[in-house]
């Protein structure tokens, strides 16, 4: 008995040998990387009363990115500037990243910026699935001359790439 037992064990033990297998198994992850604003377009009121225009919210920027380390830049057509004809409004904007200090190395819109250049927030951390967001923030100084009545219009370009 003792040594139908031991070759039962050896024959099962050698029978598990035959029957085994291996798989290998990869995960290719999709890259993220994705900017996108609530509003396409800013309708912003000017009184032309002297008044300072201040809108700590006028936008929301949602950044998207499976990238631990990315720059987002910001460019305007215009310099930075509201144009009409020959007649120009400089304009400054911020992006309020204090909501996310760990995901964030450099901001260079930390506070009001004119866009004379291109600017940029460069992140070191990637993010939930939902993204973060952050407000954009719009200010016109105060000033002593009227503008001239009528549309200035300029276009932010905001993109993203990895770092």
């Amino acid at each position: 008995m003792k040594k139908f037992v031991v070759f039962l064990v050896i024959a099962l033990v050698a029978g598990s040998l035959a029957w085994s297998a291996t798989i290998g198994i990869t995960v290719n992850a999709a890259q993220k990387l994705e900017v996108t604003v609530d509003a396409a377009t800013w309708t912003i009121a000017l009184d032309n009363t002297g008044t300072a225009i201040d809108v700590p919210n006028q936008g929301q920027l949602t950044v998207k990115s499976s990238k631990a380390s990315y720059t987002v830049t910001f460019t305007s057509t215009n310099g930075g500037t509201l144009n009409n004809g020959s007649y120009t409004i400089p304009y400054k904007v911020k992006v309020d990243t204090s909501s996310w200090v760990a995901g964030v190395a450099t901001n260079n819109l930390s506070s009001y910026t004119q866009l004379t250049s291109a600017k940029t927030i460069i992140f070191q951390l990637r993010t939930p699935i939902a993204g973060k967001t952050f407000p954009i923030g719009f200010n016109i100084e105060a000033y002593t001359d009227y503008y001239v009545d009528g549309a200035y219009t300029d276009t932010i370009t905001i993109s993203i790439a990895q770092s």
